[in-house]
């Protein structure tokens, strides 16, 4: 009888989320929406490697989303204490679709330039600016603080298994049909996104009126700078997006100049990285309020920097393949522990504006892209990988013992 109960424990961990009818609801809403996101990733790397054959484009167009993405994650958070989140995320997906319309129109009347590309890449950045803290935030309204690890981690289920689908969707979208139809993929999916929004119930109005828009943003970039827990996280999340979450914008430049691939291999080798994010966040999930979440992200972070230096030396599919899962299972780990612990870290009143700062970090990705993105033009793609994990190691091996004598850090 004890086995049974020792088995059935993690099942009941894991799902418990799901008893929540409005979160069921976000859940199937995110997993479109994340598509549509990871479809968009895919195509325009591909896209600007046919159109230039110069990795150094690849990297200055995610560079241009993410200064875009930086800049506007300053007032993002502002905008998510003071505005109503529902209207917010929806207002997010319809405009995020438009802009997949658009791409496609241009390109079936071939009359498609790099800088559309890069007003397109502007406009993303400053919609994911606002999608991340919002996201975020509304997940929080609806689980409340014991369940904010698992309800995460839940999320980043939805993010990678829509990942996974959608990375073949676009691989063969591109190889058997063309360039645009993977950006009516983009549209098709993030307009489900939002009416699947519109289904979810729930009072998500903000509680943080009073203040002038300029006092809130002022507010909280004090608190931050005052909590040394928050500040210290928030530069470890800027460290792992400039060199971890930036693998997702090299895998087109790996796929065609390291490994020879076609959009559908390509396809393949992000579905692999999206299999492995899956898994580890479902192990997440399944362990409840984890106590221990300050040591779940610093092991997964510096094993993302050891994994990302072996892939630099792989020169095969199957190899490169197998590395692409371990850094996506090690990458979730690390973003679900991340997330959980700065939304403990912070009051409601303040939320919107310190995930506001951490979706800003987001920006990081993007920026890391387009200085791997130069070093693969000046050099080699294998050597951009092998800056990105030794930075990584070497920078955490610097920070990890503040993070392990912050005692605020182990007692939320």
């Amino acid at each position: 009888m004890s086995q049974l109960i020792h088995f059935k424990l993690p099942a009941i961990s894991l799902f418990s989320s799901f008893s929540n009818t409005n979160y069921r609801w976000y859940w199937f809403a995110v997993f479109f929406s994340s598509m549509s996101m990871g479809i968009n990733l895919i195509t325009q790397g591909w896209l600007v490697l046919e159109m230039t054959n110069d990795p150094l484009w690849v990297g200055l167009l995610a560079g241009v989303a993410g200064i875009s993405q930086v800049t506007f994650g300053i007032i993002s958070g502002v905008i998510v204490d003071r505005w109503n989140k529902r209207i917010i995320i929806l207002v997010v997906q319809l405009c995020t679709g438009f802009i997949g319309l658009t791409l496609a129109l241009l390109l079936f009347f071939n009359n498609l330039e790099l800088w559309h590309l890069t007003i397109t890449a502007i406009f993303n950045g400053i919609l994911i600016s606002l999608r991340i803290p919002t996201g975020n935030s509304i997940v929080f309204s609806i689980v409340g603080s014991k369940s904010i690890l698992n309800a995460l981690a839940s999320q980043l289920i939805a993010f990678n298994m829509s990942r996974m689908v959608g990375s073949v969707l676009a691989g063969t979208a591109i190889s058997e049909l063309g360039v645009p139809y993977a950006y009516l993929l983009v549209m098709i999916t993030s307009w489900i996104g939002a009416g699947i929004f519109l289904l979810m119930g729930g009072n998500y109005e903000s509680i943080s009126k009073q203040d002038s828009f300029w006092e809130s943003l002022n507010e909280g970039i004090k608190y931050v700078w005052h909590d040394k827990a928050i500040l210290l996280l928030l530069c470890v999340s800027a460290l792992i997006e400039l060199f971890g979450f930036s693998f997702f914008i090299m895998l087109p430049i790996i796929a065609k100049e390291i490994l020879g691939l076609n959009a559908q291999g390509l396809g393949y080798l992000s579905a692999a990285n999206a299999l492995g994010s899956t898994l580890s966040t479902i192990l997440v999930a399944s362990l409840g309020d984890f106590k221990f979440k300050p040591h779940l992200l610093l092991i997964s972070a510096l094993m993302v920097g050891i994994s990302l230096s072996l892939f630099a030396f792989s020169e095969s599919y199957i190899p490169s393949l197998i590395l692409s899962f371990i850094i996506g299972a090690f990458l979730m780990s690390y973003d679900a522990s991340m997330g959980s612990l700065l939304q403990l870290l912070c009051t409601d009143q303040i939320r919107g504006r310190v995930l506001g700062l951490y979706g800003l970090t987001f920006g990081f990705t993007p920026l890391g892209g387009f200085f791997l993105g130069i070093i693969s033009s000046m050099i080699s793609p294998a050597m951009a990988l092998g800056v990105s994990g030794t930075s990584i190691i070497l920078i955490l091996s610097f920070v990890q013992s503040k993070i392990r004598k912050n005692s605020r850090l182990y007692t939320e």
